[in-house]
């Protein structure tokens, strides 16, 4: 796809379809001439376009299994409003192929607004603003032995999802980007040991009985130390001296100036040891490795990007972290293959979110990167992602938030701390301007929760009947991906239900307790002390447990703030298990070291919905489970009721490429649930528009409330049922 390009008076005429979009595809959903094939013909073609968003980026965090994805937005308009109203929705979708098709990933969006363009302080323009979205993954792994390097598909579709399992989609807004990453390999096992051996013979062996239960257990193993200075140098095709030297340079695929940094670093280190230089010397021309020439290579050797380089930098402003992608372009170079313990890009974070021109160290994080001698052409793209507190820097949506952002790559020694302009030998950097997401800042510590169920405070109504809610213009949505709380897009009000989550602000050297009580009865009150895990940045996680769990002590229920610095999940606070339909109300107390409450929040109120919705259908023409002719219609009725409706779907199975079948029509919209028993009337012609084969079948009917179950977008209380028939020969 040839994303297209648009001249300014052009563009300007776009902005009224983009307005207008989601009619104008109601009216004719190949108005822009995406669908091929579609009956429909178009009305304006446009397909592809990236004049207002387009995808710059995809890498993947290989210790975490994030896939990323970095999106400019480049015009002040076209976005449907601005930072106080609901704005545009961008949307992702991502596939993954291994070498045998494309492999839907998941779905994760953004808002967008429209933003006026300004210039920062040092007289450059803010556009683009540059965006992240974060779809966390379960990769397919392999061995250390087998690197595993899928092409990465990103779809870029504004305002509408790209629909699951369709990777050719072409949006018209937006655009498709393919990149190859890396999958971290899983634990050393005892397949992976016979697989090892079984390559090493040339034959393939079984695992034994005897240990097939376990074959796939961790086999604990110390970490792999560095490749020595001799094994780089041999397996980078050195070792030759004098007159064979030249003839071996052809086989030479890595600089010694770039295997041997670490190894010279080390020795410049402190004060020079003539003697111990000396040893180094005769040391290295063993090698067939020239010192002398080495340190002339390297002194040479400056912001050097052919090995590596960092492409783009962005915020995921839902979940607030700087994403910088780093192009791996070699297959060799950087210290050892997979099962070893190659080598680390170190990338440096810095900021200007005030515009001041000046920048302040953020930190430092690294990624471990190795030799893979099966490199997909273009490189592989890896992701080094630091959580930001930005809860200090927040402004009212009416001021747009434009923050300076710098990241600046090394290799194998960390960037410099203190000076952001310093450059190392192998490396870059990249300087973009991000939108930090508007609200009040909080300057010092108090008892702050953000998001109840997934929902933030402000899109709940709290002080009322506990339901979501619009905040002003902006429909409730989930923090952490922008998808809509109503799961059908109508902005329904919905209830809470399964596992509460209570996300919020972290101060560090404090304790937190959250409390719930019954509306109709709040001298019933119940302290959360389910515990609870933060997975760390490092590998590895915490579990949160309270300081005493006897209501007799001073400590019950309180919990450690932790450092959010240390934490993925810098903003989770609790976890309540609810039960019942009833309102509640939730409270945080903030606490200092002996325990004295210091403040506390309102208490927020939600309605809780655990109930699974009602559920009936039968076949009214000959009953259920009964035969009937090839081109009989099948007349029932069926029930999908619930206080909080969400949809219902009604389908036949089995519907197969062998045994296609026809699907139940109804007059009711799946938005709407029925009347109740015996409900609402659906019908089935078996005969069109497929002959459906004789064979026994099912009608099913699925229905769902619209409660958040468990704090996830697209989980709900859910219930189904089904019933037979089946066609005579």
């Amino acid at each position: 796809m040839n994303p297209t390009t648009k001249s300014p008076a052009e563009a300007s005429r776009i902005v009224a379809e983009r307005q207008n979009f989601k009619f104008l595809l109601a009216t004719n959903p190949n108005y822009f001439g995406n669908l091929k094939g579609s009956p429909y013909k178009p009305v304006k073609k446009i397909v592809g376009d990236v004049t207002y968003e387009e995808i710059q980026c995809l890498s993947f965090d290989h210790e975490r299994n994030l896939l990323e994805a970095t999106v400019h937005i480049k015009r002040p308009t076209g976005y449907k409003g601005d930072l106080c109203h609901d704005g545009s929705t961008e949307y992702v979708r991502f596939y993954l192929d291994y070498g045998s098709g494309w492999e839907d990933q998941g779905l994760s969006s953004f808002n967008a607004h429209d933003i006026p363009n300004s210039n920062d302080c040092a007289k450059h323009s803010t556009k683009p603003l540059v965006y992240v979205v974060t779809l966390p993954i379960y990769p397919k792994k392999r061995c250390c032995d087998h690197p595993v390097t899928p092409k990465v598909r990103a779809i870029l579709s504004w305002e509408t999802a790209p629909p699951a399992g369709t990777p050719g989609f072409p949006p018209v807004w937006g655009n498709v980007l393919e990149r190859n990453i890396q999958i971290k390999p899983h634990s050393w096992n005892i397949f992976c040991l016979l697989e090892s051996i079984g390559g090493s013979i040339g034959q393939k062996l079984k695992v034994p009985i005897l240990f097939e239960e376990v074959q796939f257990d961790p086999i604990p193993l110390p970490d792999p130390p560095p490749e020595t200075l001799a094994t780089l140098a041999k397996s980078y095709g050195y070792g030759s001296t004098g007159k064979k030297a030249a003839a071996s340079d052809a086989k030479k695929t890595v600089e010694a100036h770039r295997f041997g940094l670490a190894h010279i670093e080390t020795a410049l280190q402190g004060g020079i040891d003539q003697f111990a230089i000396e040893t180094q010397i005769q040391s290295w021309e063993k090698l067939g490795l020239n010192w002398q020439d080495t340190l002339a290579a390297l002194a040479k050797t400056k912001a050097n990007v052919t090995y590596e380089e960092v492409e783009c930098l962005g915020l995921d402003y839902n979940r607030e972290w700087l994403v910088a992608t780093i192009n791996v372009k070699k297959p060799s170079g950087y210290s050892g293959n997979l099962c070893s313990a190659g080598s680390n890009e170190y990338v440096a974070f810095w900021a200007d979110w005030d515009d001041t021109c000046t920048w302040t160290y953020l930190g430092t994080v690294q990624v471990n990167v190795h030799d893979i001698q099966k490199f997909p052409a273009g490189g592989i793209r890896y992701a080094a992602i630091l959580p930001v507190n930005l809860s200090q820097v927040r402004q009212h949506c009416a001021k747009p938030k434009i923050g300076r952002v710098r990241a600046v790559l090394s290799w194998q020694s960390p960037p410099s701390t203190t000076d952001p302009d310093a450059l190392n030998y192998w490396g870059n950097r990249i300087d973009t301007h991000v939108q930090i997401r508007p609200g009040s800042p909080i300057t010092e510590p108090s008892a702050t929760i953000r998001s109840l169920g997934g929902i933030p405070i402000e899109n709940i109504d709290v002080f009322g009947d506990g339901m979501t809610q619009m905040f002003g213009a902006i429909p409730a949505k989930f923090w952490y991906n922008d998808a809509p709380a109503d799961a059908w897009g109508l902005n329904r009000d919905c209830p809470f239900g399964g596992t509460v989550l209570v996300h919020g602000m972290w101060f560090l050297g404090y304790k937190y307790r959250i409390r719930a009580r019954k509306v109709l009865n709040p001298g019933f009150i119940v302290t959360l002390t389910t515990s609870f895990n933060l997975t760390k940045w490092t590998p590895g996680f915490t579990t949160q447990n309270p300081d005493s769990t006897n209501p007799a002590d001073p400590g019950y229920g309180f919990f450690n703030y932790l450092d959010p610095s240390l934490y993925f999940e810098n903003n989770m606070l609790g976890v309540w298990p609810t039960s019942g339909d009833e309102q509640w109300e939730v409270s945080l107390d903030i606490a200092n070291g002996v325990y004295t409450v210091l403040g506390s929040t309102p208490w927020y109120r939600l309605q809780l919905d655990n109930s699974a919705p009602t559920v009936d259908l039968h076949i009214d023409s000959g009953g259920d489970c009964k035969g009937f002719a090839k081109n009989d219609v099948l007349h029932g009725h069926f029930v999908a009721r619930d206080l909080h409706f969400g949809g219902f779907g009604l389908s036949t199975h089995p519907n197969t490429a062998a045994i296609p079948s026809n699907q139940p029509t109804t007059l009711t919209p799946n938005t709407t649930q029925t009347a109740v028993a015996p409900g609402d009337p659906w019908s089935l012609d078996l005969g069109n528009p497929v002959k459906m084969k004789s064979c026994g079948y099912v009608v099913r009917v699925d229905v769902w409330d619209r409660t958040i179950v468990g704090s996830q977008s697209n989980s709900h209380n859910y219930d189904y049922t089904e019933t037979g028939f089946y066609i005579l020969p």
